[in-house]
């Protein structure tokens, strides 16, 4: 795969949508000034590759890589970065090899939520991460080069190193299987326990269900018997309350007549009260409207006398009115008369004001002539005046500032004569201040070396003390598992044990009367103490483990013998065991010893391959003398005479003869059993009692071990807190010398300064005294100049008075002039406006003698008509009486009739109301009886619902099965009552024991299977797990070994000379192993990396990237400024080698150095043109070379 096109839209400083096209073979290089957002290219493609670290993205929250605004743009509230790859041959997971390209997208939104799409479909980050995996993509691969992550190759953990080979190798994802295998792993095993957890209590709750199943058999039995009594008692109630409803079903019906003959007579009186009702509302009808009609003929009686009044009241206000008019008509005529003569004075007034008026104005116009002249003169004698006050004020103001510099120079001297007697006395002190600085950098170099060379020691003694608690670590963990493989060996040996000692408890290996009487003598302990018994022959006996088969025909048939104390107790023992029925039993008594046949017979005895536990040692040791064993010889015994009866002489292969019989053939197993697990009984004992002594004895040294640890760590800590305390020493003298250094030096360079500040002061005063010299030259020759200009002034302001003193004379005269003018004027309005006063004072009362005349005869018609309504209005009142009269008669006459109805009506409404009470006693009568028969249907319905929970007959259907002259209420109900009791006193039962007694079974069943399949995933999971770290460790080593030889060869051309490889970390597994760098460049000895130069640290790295490269490509290879810490040799070598790199790969480039940019195929150039918003401009050489040819 390679990138085809990268899409950025709201990313960072990407505003706007950018797409960049990368060509697929060669390189393309970005470049741009800082801070334009070069390396936003790289973490845009980080991004969409899935980087979930927002400071591997130059940010602090992811939110951050959302463009954030600027000046002129609006924040934008999601970023997209789509990054195509061309998939021209296929090689990737196989549901993408269809397809040419493979568009990888991711989505944020500011709200927090994020998409990922491939191809424009949406998909999880892990697949996304699976799509490049093994292709050195990726934040630990080896596909994106920043000049960081150049350093942290370098100066990165062995470990953390190891992810680069990881990568190139593929086998970061056998990694991710083998954590997933693990995880299931774990999960599976964990899910193992829990199921064996549940099946252990499962099986001890289904032995605890067995009893609840049988309770809830007896239960449901009683049950049944309980719900069959009590359904007969329920039916034979239901039978007696359907009597009783029906006797009062009769009552209700009498009850309902009696109440319908009563409502009818209600309804008639109820029929006649509502006629009368209803004529007595149209009686008050007729009231209301004939008291209306009174009213209304007295508001309109009222009415005519209020006209008749205000006519009258009209007539007057007309007569007083024309009295007011006939004396204002004799005014307005004589007023008339004055006026005219007022009009004619004022007429000759004005023209005299007006030729008065022209005089004047001619004069005033002479006058202005005259002061304009005057004031001509006198503004040029003004402006003159003017010039020489400005020159003089000029002057004046040169004199002030030449006096003020003469006074600042001369203060000046003097404080440049201070401050160079201050700066003397100061580079003197700074001087001593240099050598006692001096004095204390000396012996703070002196303390640090000794502290130095104290911090070395501690270092030792820590790495010594450590290595010590290290070991001593490591012989606890030894202890550890040595203890814990004893108290399991002890644990399986007591647990041995016990199933043994239980197994001979039951002594399971003998005839059935044994097992009988010793089970009998296990439940009745006494019986030991009353026949003084102590139990079995084989409890008391122990035979030698070689010698076991060849003894055993002997022992088998003595095995069973019950050993008893004392042969007085054999007759009752017998007896008992007879009355007991115990069957065929064989005692022997201790103090019967046998006879002991001779000594010196052939062979061995049987005494010498047993040994006897008390009380047994005597009996036994006679008893078993008789036995002879005779391993080669014994069937020559019979021809030789036979020394003693009771000698029986033993053989191999069971042979046995005695004086009369020959026995061959095997024995009973069981006996030999018991034998056989009786040694193993002393076995184990003696083992456990071994495995509990090393056990102590581990223990006790594991605690003076961990004793010897504590002492160890506790020296190490104290030496750690020593060593702490001593690098703090160190670092404070590091500090201090640090400090005395910079103090020095300030020193030094401050009195490098005094001396340099004392020189330019020096020059400065010299400047100053001779700019002072010229200042005093100066002020001479200005002062005489103005005093010069100070008589020109004076005499040419003289001029000036004198002119101002003719312009004011004119000026006087002139106002005169005017004042006067402007008086006659004011007195020729005056008059024009008394004339035309009087003109409309004289308008005005002509026409209010008009008014006043048309308004005399108006007057006079409104007297005429409302004599005339007076007249109307008295014709009229008569009839208006008489009617009123009329109406109050009939209106009293209709008012008696209405009380008489009225009292018919209260007499039918008493009626109505004493049938009413007796309706209601009637009514709450049958209500009493319609409770009754409800309460004995909701009974009946109750016992019906009841009955319902037995059976889904109907109770008519099961009262003809009942006998209902027989059975009785009372008895059912004690028998109901009596099961009931039984049934209480089962106590708590589970009824639902026998289904879960089922399900339990089936549940047992399945997680039995479940465990085993969860066992067989276990054991497949671990095989899985072997086989991954097996092919990952074969190439891990194969890609190691090829890196390292082209890592070498890399180095060698990046540096000119050199070499270097790399070296693997002790580890017990090749898969935690870490990766050590062991340079040396031309000219320099073998060193460690971390001491190398920033260029050399760079190269080293490039050099591993590169030696990758030559192995494993991967897709495209992006180095952000790599070439940063390079100087112009090491570049040249740099861009060598990618021009030889560029073939196989991919390359995008964003350079530091102008000759890596010389290597690009493509420019990408990346700019501002609107402050914070970048942008891309783009130019391909090949194409560029094309067109210019």
């Amino acid at each position: 795969m390679r990138i085809k096109s990268l899409k950025v839209s709201g990313f960072k400083s990407f505003c706007h949508l950018v797409e960049m096209g990368f060509t697929e073979h060669g390189t393309t290089v970005v470049v741009g000034p800082n801070g334009c957002g070069k390396s936003n290219v790289v973490d845009a493609i980080r991004w969409v590759l899935g980087e979930q670290r927002p400071k591997h993205l130059r940010g602090g929250s992811m939110e951050d890589v959302i463009f954030a605004g600027s000046a002129f743009q609006k924040p934008r509230g999601m970023t997209e970065v789509t990054l195509t790859f061309a998939n021209p041959t296929g090689d990737t997971l196989s549901r993408f090899n269809e397809y040419s390209e493979i568009a990888v997208t991711r989505r944020l939104y500011r709200s927090g939520e994020s998409v990922y799409m491939i191809n424009k479909t949406p998909v999880r980050l892990m697949d996304i991460r699976e799509l490049f995996m093994d292709t050195g993509i990726g934040g630990t691969g080896y596909s994106i080069v920043e000049q960081g992550r150049v350093g942290e190759i370098v100066s990165a953990k062995p470990t953390d190193r190891r992810t680069l080979i990881d990568d190139a190798a593929g086998i970061v994802k056998f990694r991710t299987k083998r954590q997933a295998a693990e995880r299931r792993l774990e999960e599976t095993g964990q899910n193992l326990l829990r199921v064996n957890d549940v099946l252990r209590e499962l099986r001890d709750r289904e032995e605890g269900l067995r009893e609840h199943v049988e309770n809830a058999q007896t239960y449901l039995d009683l049950q049944t018997q309980c719900c069959s009594t009590e359904q007969n008692l329920l039916v034979l109630r239901w039978h007696e309350v359907g009597r009783q409803e029906e006797t009062l079903d009769a009552k209700v019906v009498e009850e309902q007549q009696h109440r319908q003959d009563l409502q009818t007579e209600k309804s008639v009186i109820e029929a006649d009260l509502q006629r009368f009702s209803l004529e007595q509302t149209q009686r008050a009808d007729q009231l209301t409207r004939k008291r209306e009609a009174l009213f209304q003929k007295e508001r309109e009686i009222q009415e005519a006398e209020n006209q008749r009044r205000l006519q009258q009241q009209t007539i007057e206000n007309a007569r007083e009115q024309q009295g007011r008019q006939e004396q204002e008509l004799e005014e307005l005529q004589g007023r008339l008369t004055r006026l005219e003569g007022t009009v004619q004075d004022a007429s000759g007034q004005f023209e005299t004001l007006t030729e008065k008026r022209e005089i004047l104005e001619t004069e005033v116009a002479v006058i202005e002539r005259t002061r304009a002249e005057q004031n001509d003169v006198l503004q040029e004698v003004t402006i003159l005046l003017q010039s020489l006050q400005k020159r003089l004020l000029k002057l004046h103001m040169e004199l002030t500032n030449q006096t003020n510099q003469r006074n600042f120079l001369k203060e000046r001297l003097t404080q440049f004569q201070e401050r160079l007697q201050r700066l003397q006395a100061q580079r003197d002190a700074n001087a001593e201040l240099v050598r006692q600085v001096e004095g204390r950098a000396h012996v703070s170099r002196q303390q640090l070396g000794s502290l130095q060379a104290k911090r070395t020691t501690l270092e030792t003694r820590v790495e010594a003390l450590g290595l010590c608690a290290s070991q001593q670590e490591n012989d606890l963990d030894e202890l550890d598992q040595r203890i814990r493989e004893l108290r399991f060996q002890h644990g399986a040996a007591c647990s041995r044990l016990e199933s043994l000692q239980q197994i001979q408890g039951q002594y399971e290996d003998f005839s059935n009367s044994v097992q009988q009487f010793m089970e009998r003598l296990r439940e009745q302990p006494e019986l030991r103490e009353q026949w003084g018994l102590r139990g079995l022959l084989a409890d008391h006996l122990i035979a030698e483990p070689e010698w076991l088969a060849q003894v055993a025909p002997v022992l088998s048939e003595v095995l069973d013998w019950i050993v008893v104390e004392q042969s007085a107790q054999l007759p009752g023992l017998a007896g008992f065991c007879q009355q007991e029925g115990f069957g065929s039993l064989r005692f022997l008594a201790l103090d019967r010893l046998p006879r002991v046949p001779e000594s010196n017979l052939p062979g061995t005895s049987l005494v010498d391959h047993l040994s006897f536990r008390e009380p047994l040692e005597a009996w036994g040791s006679r008893f078993f003398q008789r036995f002879r064993m005779d391993e080669s010889g014994v069937w020559s015994r019979l021809q030789e005479a036979w020394p003693d009866a009771s000698v029986i002489w033993v053989g191999p292969e069971g042979v046995r003869i005695d004086e009369v019989t020959v026995q061959t053939g095997s024995v009973q197993e069981g006996s030999l059993g018991f034998l056989a697990r009786q040694q193993e009984i002393e076995q184990l004992e003696q083992q456990t009692s071994e495995l509990s002594a090393d056990i102590t004895a581990e223990e006790t040294q594991q605690e003076e071990l961990r004793e010897a640890w504590s002492q160890t760590q506790e020296a190490l800590e104290q030496v750690q807190s020593e060593q702490r305390g001593q690098e703090l020493d160190v670092l404070s003298h590091t500090k201090e010398l640090e400090h005395h250094q910079l103090e020095l030096n300030r020193t030094r360079q401050t009195s490098e300064q005094f001396d340099s500040d004392l020189r330019q002061l020096q020059e400065e005063i010299s400047e100053a005294e001779s700019r002072y010299e010229n200042t005093t030259k100066l002020l001479g020759e200005l002062e005489a100049e103005r005093q010069e200009l100070e008589g020109a002034s004076e005499t040419q302001q003289e001029r000036v008075q004198s002119q101002n003193r003719r312009v004011e004379d004119a000026a006087e005269d002139l106002l005169q002039r005017r004042i006067a003018l402007t008086e006659v004027m004011e007195q020729q309005k005056t008059a024009e406006s008394t004339h035309v006063r009087l003109r409309q004072e004289h308008s005005e009362s002509y026409q209010r003698l008009q008014l006043l005349e048309s308004g005399q005869s108006e007057s006079s018609r409104r007297l005429t008509q409302s004599r005339e309504r007076i007249e109307a209005i008295d014709a009229a009142f008569g009839g208006l009486l008489q009617s009123r009269d009329t109406l109050k008669v009939e209106l009293d006459s209709e008012t008696v009739r209405h009380g008489e109805q009225t009292e018919k009506q209260n007499e039918l409404l008493r009626t109505l109301q004493a049938k009413q009470k007796t309706l209601e006693a009637v009514v709450g009568a049958a209500h009493d009886t319609s409770l009754k028969l409800a309460e004995f249907r909701m009974q009946r319905e109750q016992l019906e619902m009841q009955l319902h929970d037995f059976t889904e007959q109907a109770p008519a259907t099961l009262v003809p099965e009942l006998d209902l002259e027989n059975l009785k209420v009372r008895e059912l109900s004690r028998e109901v009552q009596r099961l009931k009791a039984q049934l209480n006193a089962l106590g708590p039962v589970n009824l639902a024991a026998p289904n879960e007694h089922v399900v339990l079974v089936e549940r047992l069943q399945f997680l039995t299977e479940q465990s085993e399949d969860l066992q067989k995933a276990v054991d497949d999971l671990k095989h899985t797990i072997r086989d991954i770290n097996v092919e990952s460790r074969r190439r891990f080593r194969e890609m190691f070994d090829q890196v390292n030889e082209h890592f070498g060869e890399v180095f060698t051309k990046l540096f000119g000379g050199g070499e270097a490889q790399m070296v693997l970390t002790e580890s017990e597994d090749l898969l935690d192993a870490g990766i050590d760098i062991v340079a040396q460049p031309p000219g320099k000895k073998l060193q460690n990396i971390n001491l190398l130069s920033g260029g050399e640290k760079a190269l080293t790295a490039l050099s591993l990237i590169f030696a990758i490269f030559l192995i494993k490509p991967s897709p495209f290879c992006l180095l952000d400024e790599v070439d940063a810490p390079l100087d112009d040799a090491n570049v040249g070598r740099f861009t060598n080698l990618i021009r030889q790199l560029a073939d196989g790969s991919q390359f995008i480039i964003i350079p530091h150095n102008k000759k890596t940019m010389e290597l690009g195929d493509r420019l990408y150039g990346v700019t501002m043109e609107e402050p914070g918003i970048s942008k891309t401009v783009s130019v391909h050489f090949q194409e560029a070379e094309r067109m210019v040819a």
